[in-house]
């Protein structure tokens, strides 16, 4: 967990796809990584794990308690990127992210002003739509390639997408399981989350759903 006192000033959320079809489509896409860029963005090393990761995470509450709590959307953009596991150079992921600012820190372009609504409202529609693995760290933050003294950023990475909606709207339904891996139950339940992030007293927090 962590507190977003005054030295957070940026929160980032970062949701990776391996199918862009459901990839909100009023979201900027940017050209596909350079090796270049995936230098630099890998070399703003320094920061800490606050939140290890965490399987079957609901994010439905958490938009709406980071702009209570004092911060603003001020970017959204797609990209695809190389996966680096893969020795070949051949396979690839695509990722959304999603950058609020400390309200008193935002500056909004006047294009994206016209379009937050809608991101905002494809935002929710991406955490009511799934459930997420869910790391969180807290960065030094860089503004033109420096690093801002006393000021860091949060970055919550969001993978491992399971989806708790078929594409006729109906619950995603997984067999409970006993200890040895045996069906238990008559018949497979809806897919419900184990953990929620949220946002409790200004702290980032996993809670029991």
């Amino acid at each position: 967990m962590a507190t977003l006192d005054d030295s957070v000033r940026l929160v980032a959320l970062q949701f990776s796809f391996s199918n862009p079809d459901v990839i909100p489509p009023s979201v900027k896409c940017l050209n596909p990584e350079s090796q270049e860029e995936r230098v630099e963005r890998e070399g703003h090393s320094g920061g800490v794990v606050v939140i290890t990761p965490v399987e079957k995470c609901s994010l439905v509450k958490f938009p709406n308690e980071l702009e209570v709590t004092g911060y603003e959307m001020v970017y959204a953009f797609h990209q695809k990127r190389t996966d680096t596991r893969d020795h070949r150079g051949v396979k690839s992921y695509h990722i959304v992210r999603f950058l609020f600012a400390r309200r008193e820190f935002a500056e909004l372009s006047d294009g994206f002003r016209e379009v937050r609504d809608i991101i905002r409202t494809e935002l929710r529609n991406i955490c009511e739509a799934a459930l997420w693995r869910v790391r969180a760290f807290l960065n030094p933050l860089h503004e033109n390639g420096e690093e801002v003294p006393g000021q860091r950023a949060m970055d919550i990475s969001l993978v491992a997408r399971q989806p708790i909606l078929c594409p006729d709207g109906q619950p995603v339904t997984v067999w409970q399981r006993d200890a040895t891996g045996k069906r238990v139950g008559e018949a497979p339940l809806p897919l419900k989350a184990e953990y929620c992030l949220r946002i409790v007293s200004d702290v980032v927090r996993l809670v029991t759903a």
